[in-house]
């Protein structure tokens, strides 16, 4: 089962997911809950058999991703001690945005 590394990229994404749904809910709780489903939803799919996702090649050669809600997990795993050891939560991004307008912006080498 791989373990699971959210990059800081990753982390950044949850806090802002996390920001934008307290500020549409007005509640702190609600936000927080969500941050916590998704977090085990990533320990979920980890321990699940084979290679999970989609492939994302137009993005990153090695990039999958899996939908959570209103909002898409950009993963990849990793050779560590043994192949895919590790499970790398690259990005957490809307579902509504623009997936190679982001990805363009951040990396700027997507079409």
């Amino acid at each position: 089962m791989p373990r699971i590394v959210y990059l800081t990229s990753a982390l950044r994404d949850l806090a802002k997911a996390a920001s934008d749904i307290e500020e549409a809910s007005q509640s702190r709780n609600v936000a927080l809950a969500f941050t916590e489903r998704l977090t085990d939803y990533c320990e979920h799919i980890a321990q699940l058999p084979g290679l999970l996702g989609r492939s994302r090649r137009e993005l990153r050669s090695e990039y999958r991703s899996i939908t959570f809600g209103s909002y898409v997990i950009f993963f990849r795993y990793v050779d560590g001690v043994t192949p895919r050891d590790i499970m790398e939560i690259i990005h957490i991004v809307h579902g509504a945005r623009d997936i190679e307008a982001f990805f363009y912006r951040t990396y700027g080498d997507v079409p």
